[in-house]
């Protein structure tokens, strides 16, 4: 694709810019960017219609977010062209960057242009390839030299017993200046001891150690003191076990992470080492007893939707950050038992977060099959109108037209396809896989394939599949209780309530309130639990 000049027509772009870290004093700062990028914009006859930013490090362009909306946004070929001010801030691997501008170029015929870096007016011709090559290169080879580096010298403080994170609660560094161009304070490195800190965490230790306390019951006692933490939240089950097994307390340079060994620091100690020692024998003691359950590896059919609703008031403000502390969300366990003869026993249950974590809560645990059973019945007394269902089938049948047509589909089942390819020839002809393990991946691919063999784009006989799909559709919504009761498993049926449900208040081993998903609140309109028509919380 040839770049078009100043006589023709005007073009529509975008501009992305990234900054890092490791790199906000070597010119890549935003201002900067957006600047480079709106002068070869007027120079070029583009039109920039929108702009995307991260302003976060790493190399992987999954963890970008605005990143990610700017290449959907291409799949829907919202403009012709993206703007970078270099290379390496559209991407720091070789990788990623012939991933994504394959993808941009080939398939979308959208360029990725860098308007401080010449590579010609051509990026099909072989000397522009090469030299953007050779810089997607040196990009790599910059990002992994500058990690070399931070890792060797964030090693080389902990040899010298220096820290190299911010302190715990009981520690402080001291404010010495404040950098104008960063606009941001600038302190010592050394950690200093803040006294009123420091008994708040001697208390917690002795606490402990006299055994008459669990985490979630010295959170609740420290709460009941008015103390905070570092970041003045309440404390809770989580913050406890922090504290409780930081050797930082005892002075030495410690990382929970596997691979970095403890050494002696340069702060002082608040905590001795009798004491901890006795804190670490009593947690060993009451981890096969008391410890925290661990319900991962068991089903539950409303894991992450269920809230506490005497603990509503905690969500204000925080409805829509997924990064939120301290949700009234329940959390899921099991209790386990044997009876006279044996027999193991076991029984689950959703208990309320803020309770576990500090007893600021009232709410007893509630038998999960209670609750389950409330939603469910919920879930079979669905009734759509014939208009509703009239629009959802033909929405269904364009969902089909477009899902067929994607080019994005279309490159991953290509991508499929080659792996499986590749696959079978190293199976056949070389020694490099197990028998196990080309098993193991020809299943993984397999599966990968049987997604998108369910909606026609890996047979050729598409219309009969469409038309299959849309007359199994259109019988469970004109019945839908049948359809819930007969041809659903465990995980279908999580999966439609997830996707028609955002929150499920309990009370009392009640469902007293559903908050639905906003597409799907046509459905809730005739029933009386529907967030927002629940009793008020009798406190």
């Amino acid at each position: 694709m040839i770049r078009k000049t100043l006589s023709q027509k005007l073009k529509v772009g975008v501009g992305y810019i990234r900054e890092s870290t490791e790199e906000q004093d070597k010119g890549f700062s935003p201002d900067n960017q957006r600047r480079s990028i709106e002068d070869y914009a007027v120079k070029h006859n583009i039109k920039v219609a929108e702009w995307y930013k991260d302003l976060v490090s790493g190399t992987k362009a999954s963890k970008r977010d605005n990143f990610q909306r700017m290449i959907t946004d291409a799949m829907q070929h919202k403009f012709e062209v993206i703007l970078v001010y270099h290379t390496s801030r559209f991407a720091r691997n070789v990788k990623e960057a012939r991933q994504y501008k394959e993808l941009l170029r080939k398939k979308l015929n959208i360029d990725v242009v860098s308007v401080t870096q010449n590579f010609g007016d051509d990026w099909t011709d072989p000397s522009s390839f090469l030299n953007e090559g050779i810089n997607e290169l040196f990009d790599e080879h910059t990002s992994r030299q500058i990690s070399f580096w931070v890792r060797n010298s964030l090693m080389e403080k902990r040899r010298q017993g220096k820290q190299t994170g911010n302190p715990p609660l009981g520690y402080y560094k001291k404010k010495i200046g404040f950098d104008k161009e960063k606009n941001r304070p600038i302190y010592d490195k050394t950690w200093l001891v803040e006294p009123h800190d420091a008994k708040i965490v001697k208390k917690v230790f002795e606490l402990y150690a006299a055994g008459k306390y669990s985490y979630t019951t010295l959170a609740a006692e420290t709460n009941r003191s008015e103390h905070k933490t570092r970041f003045s939240h309440p404390f809770t089950y989580s913050s406890m076990k922090g504290i409780l097994c930081n050797q930082a307390y005892l002075g030495l340079v410690y990382s929970p992470r596997r691979g970095y060994p403890t050494i002696k620091g340069l702060h002082p100690a608040i905590i001795g080492q009798k004491l901890f020692d006795k804190v670490q024998d009593m947690i060993q003691s009451r981890r096969n007893t008391i410890g925290r359950p661990v319900a991962q590896h068991r089903f539950y059919l409303l894991q992450g939707l269920i809230y506490c609703h005497r603990c509503m008031k905690h969500l204000k403000g925080k409805e829509n950050d997924p990064h939120a502390r301290l949700l009234p969300r329940m959390y899921c366990e099991s209790h386990s038992w044997k009876n006279v003869g044996g027999a193991q026993h076991e029984m689950k249950f959703y208990g309320c977060k803020l309770r576990r974590e500090n007893n600021s809560c009232t709410q007893p645990d509630v038998k999960a099959e209670l609750i389950d059973k409330q939603v469910i019945q919920l879930m079979e007394s669905f009734k759509l109108p014939s208009d509703v269902i009239e629009l959802t089938l033909s929405k269904l049948a364009l969902l089909f037209k477009q899902t067929k047509s994607s080019i994005r589909n279309h490159n991953l089942i290509d991508r499929l396809l080659a792996q499986k390819k590749r696959l079978n020839f190293q199976w056949s002809s070389t020694e490099e896989l197990t028998e196990s393990e080309y098993l193991g991946q020809l299943k993984e691919i397999n599966d990968d394939l049987k997604k998108y063999e369910g909606i026609g784009l890996t047979k050729s006989d598409t219309r009969a599949r469409e038309a299959e799909y849309i007359k199994k559709t259109q019988k469970f919504l004109n019945d839908f209780r049948a359809f819930w009761r007969a041809d659903l498993g465990d995980s279908e049926r999580r999966a439609w309530i997830q996707m028609t449900m955002k929150r499920i208040w309990v009370q009392g081993g009640k469902v007293v309130a559903i908050e639905p998903q906003e597409d799907f609140k046509p459905l809730f309109v005739s029933h009386k639990k529907v967030f927002g028509q629940a009793e008020s919380d009798p406190r």
